[in-house]
């Protein structure tokens, strides 16, 4: 006699493709796990069970309570609350530990997009003063080299130690401008980053 396992009869194996008796193994496997498979009512209530000392050890009929069937009841009633305000206290400690870090990492975030923002605004700010000092420089490169050419208009009408003392005079002022266009410096502190609005 074959079973769900067992090798088919000559008949199914004629009859049959192998991929038709594959399935009808198969579906007889299935039902015979889900024969044995306890629901999620079973489960509940033997857990119920287990958990209640009454039932792990029930009272009889006529007990007197200071037996030692009715004082270790009790006690296992004591045991079984405590264990459970125990779990209650875990449960309440994880999610306490949990909100911990979730509040950690989303402040850990907001630090690093706050930063991430700073030092775009002072990446985008540097570059806007180096133009600004750039555009400055040239400027002021221009200007001296006009001054000098009116300098050398006067070269006929002007002695040659006069002419270069006023030369000098004009390269000492451009290198003074050009030193001060190059030291100045603006940096933000962060709080008034923080504070700027779009």
């Amino acid at each position: 006699m074959n079973g769900p396992l067992d090798q088919p009869d000559d008949d199914e194996t004629m009859d049959s493709t192998p991929a038709d008796i594959a399935l009808t193994r198969l579906r007889a496997t299935t039902a015979l796990d889900q024969a044995h498979r306890p629901t999620l009512d079973e489960v509940n209530r033997e857990l119920r069970m287990r958990a209640d000392p009454g039932q792990v050890a029930p009272a009889g009929r006529l007990e007197l309570p200071w037996s030692p069937e009715a004082r270790a009841r009790v006690r296992a009633r004591e045991v079984s609350l405590e264990a459970r305000l125990d779990l209650f206290k875990d449960n309440l400690r994880a999610i306490r530990i949990a909100r911990e870090v979730l509040n950690r990492a989303a402040t850990m975030r907001a630090v690093e997009a706050a930063e991430t923002a700073i030092f775009e605004i002072r990446t985008s700010g540097e570059t806007a003063r180096l133009a600004i000092i750039n555009e400055a420089h040239l400027d002021m490169t221009r200007e001296f080299l006009d001054h000098l050419e009116i300098l050398e208009a006067f070269r006929p009408r002007v002695s040659a130690e006069i002419l270069d003392a006023l030369k000098e005079r004009a390269l000492n002022e451009f290198t003074s401008r050009m030193n001060r266009a190059s030291s100045a410096d603006i940096e933000f502190a962060k709080a008034d980053i923080l504070n700027l609005k779009p």
